[in-house]
């Protein structure tokens, strides 16, 4: 078999799967439908130059392959137009010379007798496929000068030497089927190369360094001489005896399949051997984190160790590590630096969906933007669009999600420069190790979890124990210095007296404290409020007599929340309290109060392509379908360091010099008995929030309940 057809075979096997492969991704989306319109035309061309090598076919006839050569610039350009189209309207008028050159053409191809004449007029065809590919590379160039993202620029970097590269081998197809000469056509080969490189650039837009371009060849390449040997030897030599040429072919298929995993894994680490040797540093430098790693479970730690193998490996500078909340409702830095961007992101925001949707894959900008040019659907679209815009906001061009049970249960982010190309085959490398960092998390998180409940248990048996003995020697003695003030004594006295009933009123109220974080009073399950109306009476409690300047907002005023009024009033009074004292000496004493309702997001579910379910995107990912009402408190105070505020929720740890440390764990308790949470997050430059989320419920249903406790605080 010659040159010329095998490469012919080749390129019509390529270009036929892209096109197919690219409907499939969407059929709806332009510059897909222009790639696949191209690719359809390629396919006919080549078919009908491989037709011409036969003596005598009726699949044949010179004019019309002139013709479907002829169309191949043009339509090459409508592609261009689809993918750049602004860039493109500043080359569109000097279009009408090659617009001219084509119909000129198409009027010589409707001369009769045109046997003479058609090497000539192939060659002039070939010819013209020179204006399209300069204004594809002048093009290339422009539009990779203006791009921002430095991979950007190396990706049309690379279109444009291999551009430069076809156009040259081109020359060898335009003398071989033109019959002006012998020489061997590269061209076909190379456009198809070219085309499959084309459609990984700005299709898939996956970025490939050179080794592994090199190596993703030599791989094909093994894999294809090893198979086709396998048929040649079973097959070659059967000749003209079907039955023996079927079982030989089931034969070989068989041996095919049994062996093509194991030759594929053996190829591919020599590849990576002889090819990507960075590969290998970071397959090793990721298997010794997943070693030291182990028994780690300070976030701070482990942010800071991914970040340093980062670092040592891929030269990436930063790396921000975000954990799920207790709640379950918030991704939060491990950080903590305010300063750096954004400190906490939504579990309800549509990149963790993403995640989710990816069974938490790493993945890089690119990917994103390859997703959102695949689908078609509207509401796909608008998802991946604001994913976009959740990736911008984060800063950052690197998402490894740490994925456990279904869940995201924190991810790392990262900026790269223009030096750090991230394959999939790199991304790949990352999933193992991620495996295990998102079990280690989930360990971490139900290890504390016990620890605090046991240590909040022991606390509350002390407390109700230490309680128990003090309280009744203290009412003993607030008894007898009540007795004894009555009595005319001296003032020294009276004095001492007013000493002892006022550190007895302290210590009892400390002991109440204690009895409360011990036993607190339970919710009733049937009891609902208005959380604006027990805002509003709360504050007028603590700021009847207060400089502060208080607001409170609601994005629904109808807002119920399923707790008892009173326990959600002991919550408030605290953090109110906690506020004002906070803000005292201060210049500015603002507090404010902002209400949201928290509605679970609606899973994703409505036009996933079908490719997307073979790459393994699921959407079984359980979510809860409960509400929440959520409530801010923030004032402007000096606000809480970032060392302390991990431990305001801690038992018997206080700022204040008469404060007992229990105020914030009864809140704490309180809150997480009805179903609810309660954080502390830093206002940066100052100030402190404190974010209460309780169970909501309908309003319809409970406005009676509501109304009746707020008609008993009148």
């Amino acid at each position: 078999m010659r040159i010329d057809t095998i490469s012919l075979i080749a390129s019509s096997f390529v270009t036929a799967f892209l096109g197919i492969a690219v409907l499939i991704r969407n059929f709806r989306n332009p510059v897909y439908r222009a790639f696949s319109v191209f690719c359809g035309v390629l396919l006919a061309r080549d078919f009908l130059c491989l037709m011409k090598g036969f003596e005598s076919t009726p699949f044949y006839e010179p004019r019309l392959f002139l013709l479907v050569s002829l169309a191949l610039g043009p339509i090459s350009l409508w592609w261009l137009r689809e993918m750049q189209p602004v860039a493109f309207q500043h080359w569109s008028r000097g279009l009408w010379v090659y617009g001219l050159l084509l119909s000129l053409l198409f009027v010589f191809l409707l001369v009769p007798h045109l046997d003479p004449w058609f090497g000539l007029l192939q060659a002039l065809v070939e010819a013209t496929f020179l204006i399209p590919a300069f204004l594809w590379t002048r093009l290339l160039v422009r539009v990779g000068e203006s791009e921002g993202l430095p991979r950007e620029k190396v990706r049309y970097r690379y279109a444009v030497w291999g551009l430069v590269v076809v156009i040259a081998l081109h020359l060898t197809d335009t003398l071989y089927f033109s019959d002006l000469s012998s020489v061997v056509p590269l061209g076909t080969l190379a456009r198809s190369i070219y085309l499959i490189f084309l459609f990984q650039l700005f299709i898939k837009k996956e970025l490939l360094t050179t080794q592994e371009l090199i190596s993703r060849f030599f791989l094909f390449g093994v894999i294809s001489l090893v198979l086709s040997g396998i048929y040649w030897l079973l097959v070659g030599w059967v000749d003209s005896r079907p039955g023996l040429f079927l079982f030989n072919t089931i034969i070989a298929s068989f041996a095919i399949l049994v062996l093509f995993d194991p030759l594929k894994s053996g190829v591919s680490r020599l590849m990576n051997h002889l090819f990507l040797k960075k590969n290998i540093e970071l397959e090793a430098e990721l298997n010794a984190l997943a070693d030291d790693l182990r028994g780690v479970a300070d976030p701070k730690e482990l942010s800071a160790r991914l970040a340093s193998s980062l670092k040592r490996v891929l030269g990436i500078e930063k790396a921000t590590l975000f954990l799920l909340g207790r709640d379950g409702l918030t991704y939060d830095r491990a950080d903590s630096k305010l300063e750096e961007g954004i400190s906490e992101l939504s579990a309800a925001n549509p990149l963790i969906e993403y995640m989710t949707l990816r069974r938490g894959r790493p993945f890089v900008l690119e990917t994103l933007r390859n997703d959102f040019d695949a689908f078609h659907s509207i509401q796909g679209r608008k998802f991946l669009a604001d994913c976009l815009e959740s990736l911008r906001a984060l800063e950052t061009d690197l998402v490894i999600p740490f994925f456990f049970d279904g869940k995201v249960v924190g991810f790392l982010t990262a900026p790269l420069s223009e030096k750090i190309i991230l394959s999939t085959e790199l991304l790949r490398l990352f999933i193992p190790v991620s495996k295990q960092i998102a079990l280690l998390l989930k360990s971490s998180q139900t290890l504390g979890a016990l620890r605090e409940r046991e240590q909040l248990a022991t606390l509350g048996e002390m407390a109700a124990g230490l309680a128990h003995e003090i309280k009744n020697p203290l009412g003993a003695i607030k008894g007898a210095a009540e007795l004894l003030s009555e009595e005319k004594s001296p003032e020294v006295t009276q004095e001492f007296l007013k000493i002892i009933q006022d550190e007895a009123d302290r210590l009892s109220g400390v002991l109440t404290q204690f009895l409360d974080f011990a036993k607190p009073r339970r919710n009733d399950p049937e009891a609902h409020c208005n959380p604006v109306q027990v805002i509003e009476h709360t504050a007028a409690l603590v700021l009847r007599e207060s400089s502060v300047t208080f607001t409170v907002h609601s994005e629904h005023p109808d807002l119920v929340a399923n707790v008892d009024p009173e326990l959600l009033k002991q919550v408030l009074l605290n953090l109110f309290l906690n506020a004002v004292q906070a803000m005292e000496g201060s210049s500015k004493k603002e507090l404010s109060v902002v209400l949201r309702e928290l509605k679970p997001r609606r899973r994703w579910a409505w036009g996933i392509p079908f490719y997307k379910s073979m790459e393994g995107w699921e959407n079984s990912g359980e979510q809860s379908s409960r509400s929440f009402v959520e409530i801010e408190v923030q004032d402007s105070g000096p606000g809480i360091p970032p060392e302390k505020r991990t431990r305001v929720f801690d038992p018997f740890f206080t700022t204040k010099p008469n404060g007992t440390g229990l105020g914030l764990a009864i809140c704490r308790r309180v809150i997480e008995a009805v179903g609810g949470s309660i954080q502390v997050k830093a206002h940066f430059p100052q100030g402190t929030r404190f974010i209460v989320h309780l169970p909501s419920v309908h309003q319809t249903v409970l406005q009676q309940s509501t109304n009746e406790w707020a008609e008993g605080l009148v």
